[in-house]
């Protein structure tokens, strides 16, 4: 089990955050024996498929420079340009298979652990370089992992040499009897599969390697549960954090709150300033229950809303201010508002028997009579 410098069992997973940081130090999954086998790979495929082209260009640079007469030998701007020339052919067939042996790597390691740029990595730790830490490491069982994987790149490479030559015996036999340019083209052929073949087989050891480093990585990260204690006293105790999570809270009451507005039997308004959204269901409600209410940005979202769904709106502004302070969501209204609230539920009862066809229409809305004792003045 690891321990910390304490001498603490780490025994926790690591936080988010944690790993967070680790990213930030470039401490991350990395695993060198995948980035070798698919770089080897990603070469030897890549060599296969422009070998013609690679042959063409080895046959022009060997003819360029053995067919050098004495003349030019003995002027150095000729032979400099022979020389400038024979570079830049070299430059040019290496390019590709380099080119995409580089891109294997950085999408090996991009693969496994992400892309990342940490100056901090970049910075000289003298830890490296202290003999009496490098001894441990020496002796550790990462040395020894290594070591076991060192031993079975060994066999399977030594098992797929042999095995290849076995394969291939009888053609290699057969190269004696070849010409020169079949000669040629036949062992190049033989030694890029044989490599293919063999690059291949360290995917075998790549496949243990990235699991085991991905293991040992998160085991490293591990917490003690004081560790995981503070950073979430920390976390917590940011004003930042904790302002992020009234943000968050306060969003999903008002979410919430404004879906509840659709099953309102009516809003009052105040007009503009307050509007709160009242249920009675007879049956169900005992007395008027407030779903929803806002001041300013809110009460407009519950005006729209309200008329979005053909809810009645009334304008009753000390009404509405009275129950927007002494009523909370999902709570019945005051006893002392019943009856203001029963004048605009009867009147509203008319009007609906009035649309239906039912009934006379109900008039203006009559004016509704609180409580001093309920009342609050518009700030």
């Amino acid at each position: 089990m690891a321990e910390d410098e304490s001498g603490a069992e780490r025994t926790e997973e690591a936080t988010p955050r944690r790993q967070e940081e680790a990213r930030k130090r470039g401490q991350v999954v990395r695993s060198r024996d995948l980035n070798m086998s698919l770089s080897l790979i990603a070469g030897m495929v890549c060599l296969l498929l422009i070998a013609p082209w690679l042959a063409r260009w080895a046959a022009e640079l060997l003819r360029s420079n053995l067919q050098l007469a004495p003349s030019e030998l003995a002027r150095p701007d000729l032979l400099g340009r022979h020389v400038n020339a024979a570079l830049w052919l070299l430059m040019k067939m290496l390019s590709i298979p380099l080119t995409v042996m580089l891109v294997a790597t950085l999408l090996g390691g991009i693969a496994l652990g992400g892309w990342i740029f940490s100056t901090e990595a970049m910075m000289p730790q003298w830890s490296r370089i202290d003999p009496l830490a490098g001894l441990a490491r020496m002796v550790s069982a990462k040395a020894m992992l290594e070591l076991l994987k060192s031993l079975l790149k060994f066999i399977l490479v030594s098992v797929c040499c042999l095995w290849v030559l076995r394969w291939h015996r009888d053609e290699i036999i057969g190269l004696a009897r070849e010409t020169a340019p079949q000669v040629w083209w036949h062992v190049a052929s033989i030694i890029l599969w044989s490599a293919l073949v063999m690059s291949t087989s360290l995917l075998l050891v790549a496949a243990i390697d990235a699991p085991a480093q991905w293991f040992s990585f998160m085991r490293e990260l591990r917490m003690t549960r004081q560790e995981l204690r503070d950073e979430f006293k920390e976390s917590e105790g940011r004003p930042e954090v904790k302002m992020r999570l009234r943000q968050m809270q306060r969003k999903m009451a008002q979410a919430r709150m404004m879906a509840k507005v659709p099953q309102a039997d009516v809003v009052i308004t105040n007009p503009t300033h307050y509007a709160v959204a009242l249920r009675y269901q007879p049956g169900r409600d005992a007395a008027p229950t407030l779903l929803a209410k806002g001041i300013d940005h809110m009460a407009l979202q519950i005006r729209k809303v309200a008329d979005e769904h053909h809810i009645v709106r009334v304008e009753a502004p000390p009404l509405a201010r009275a129950i927007y302070f002494s009523t909370d969501i999902d709570r019945e209204i005051p006893a002392a508002l019943y009856m203001a609230v029963a004048q605009i539920l009867a009147w509203l009862h008319g009007l609906r028997l009035y649309r239906s066809g039912q009934g006379r229409h109900p008039g203006q809305l009559p004016e509704v009579d609180i409580p001093d004792e309920m009342r609050r003045d518009e700030p």
